[in-house]
């Protein structure tokens, strides 16, 4: 009886583990910015994936301000250059989009 109600809760353990890991999505990643076809020019796309690329970086940029970070000085200026690229970049973005609005 010992025997076959642990065999029994080890299956249920695994089958559980099995469906949890499953039911769980990979987190998306955040590389670069969206595909963008060359030769499709028209202006109202660019403008609307400039905007998503911006509402990205902002979504992004409000992660990493809400997270805690621990280590080293050096992890936490590096973290802090990486919050200052992505700032820079998505201002870069809006000005672009400013320009291709007054087009």
């Amino acid at each position: 009886m010992g025997k076959w109600l642990r065999k029994c809760w080890i299956g249920l353990l695994s089958g559980t583990a099995f469906l949890t890991a499953c039911g769980l999505r990979p987190s998306p990643t955040y590389y670069g910015p969206p595909p963008i076809d060359p030769n499709d020019g028209a202006k109202n796309e660019s403008r609307m994936v400039l905007r998503q690329r911006i509402d990205e970086i902002h979504n992004i940029l409000e992660e990493r301000r809400n997270a805690e970070v621990y280590g080293p000085p050096e992890v936490m200026e590096e973290y802090a250059r990486e919050n200052h690229r992505l700032q820079s970049e998505a201002d870069s973005l809006e000005k672009e989009l400013l320009m291709l609005e007054k087009e």
